[in-house]
């Protein structure tokens, strides 16, 4: 899902998640493409998410699509420990 962040210029790539049943059958980058294509299809221009670093195959998605890591203040969630962004080439 991708949903604009608050008093933000970007959209987040949120609400991921896996089946044990489906890994490496490519469903998580069919998924993480789709949200991305949907952001960048309706105009935005850079893209964020937040993880923990204790997810390297979603971490490897992220890469794989782009998205570079940047360093946060405030991770916002418990659990996240770990921030990216995705900016749109024109």
């Amino acid at each position: 899902m991708a949903k604009p962040m608050r008093e933000s210029d970007a959209w987040e790539i949120c609400k991921l998640a896996f089946n044990k049943e489906r890994t490496h059958k490519g469903c998580g980058s069919a998924v993480s493409k789709a949200a991305m294509d949907w952001a960048i299809n309706h105009g935005e221009k850079r893209l964020f998410l937040l993880s923990n670093g204790k997810l390297k195959p979603a971490i490897h998605i992220y890469e794989k699509f782009g998205f570079r890591e940047i360093k946060l203040d405030d991770y916002e969630y418990v659990r996240g420990n770990i921030a990216f962004e995705y900016i749109v080439e024109e």
